[in-house]
């Protein structure tokens, strides 16, 4: 991504409402997944930004993390939830990592990698036996737009893509839903907007990042935490998937 949108990424990270509601969402799915706190859990985050992510998952075990921009591998470290390395997907990953983990998790990552079956293939190895990797990709190829082009989205994705790349790279599919469906309305229509009008260009998360509209926009999310990890939800800007090696 570009410098000015990690730097964006760690001014908004804490409080904007999508941010805030993907973490609700992973967090129910760890829940479900891992249960309380284990010192014996060993997880690894793939792709951590500047870090906001690494306190949640350090209340479920210890969390190792790589990333490949200096900068938020530097703000990611600033948090001290984890050990924070430098490295990339798929033939870069630090040698300093442990051989193999109970959870990975890549959370609005994959879509970033210019080989995501490659990417997956090198991660598929480095889960222990009954481990989990647990991603999250943004939704629907046909809305690609200008917020995919700044944080330099190489693709979306359906649940048909992302099952054919997961079992290509020798996973089995353990849960597979969308989240974000009560927003996926207005969401369309900004898109339509962008696409056929010359307005509401640039960045999402730049729209209703602070004040009133924030705090709606999170509250509206929040009423799908209780479901979304519970039922496939049949649609929704992103899609979360729990995978098992075989």
């Amino acid at each position: 991504m570009e410098p000015e949108t990690y730097r964006h990424m760690a001014a908004v990270e804490e409080s904007h409402w999508w941010f805030k509601g993907r973490r609700r969402i992973v967090t129910a799915a760890l829940q479900r997944l891992l249960g309380d706190f284990n010192p014996d859990c060993r997880i690894l985050e793939l792709g951590c930004g500047v870090g906001g992510n690494l306190e949640m998952l350090s209340r479920f075990g210890r969390v190792d993390a790589v990333e490949p921009d200096a900068w938020a591998a530097g703000k990611s470290r600033e948090k001290g939830c984890a050990t924070v390395l430098q490295g990339a997907l798929p033939d870069l990953l630090p040698e300093d990592l442990a051989p193999a983990y109970d959870l990975i998790a890549m959370l609005d990552v994959l879509e970033h990698i210019d080989d995501a079956p490659g990417a997956l293939a090198a991660i598929h190895g480095r889960i222990v036996h009954n481990g989990r990797l647990l991603l999250t990709v943004p939704a629907y190829p046909w809305m690609y737009g200008d917020h995919d082009r700044r944080h330099h989205h190489l693709r979306r994705y359906t649940r048909s893509t992302l099952r054919a790349e997961l079992c290509g790279a020798g996973f089995d599919i353990c849960f597979m839903g969308h989240f974000n469906l009560l927003l996926l309305p207005p969401a369309v229509l900004v898109r339509l907007a962008q696409r056929y009008t010359p307005f509401l260009k640039g960045d999402d998360e730049a729209r209703g990042a602070t004040g009133p509209a924030n705090a709606v926009l999170n509250a509206v999310f929040a009423l799908e935490a209780p479901l979304a990890t519970r039922i496939p939800l049949p649609a929704g800007l992103s899609i979360l998937a729990v995978a098992r090696p075989v």
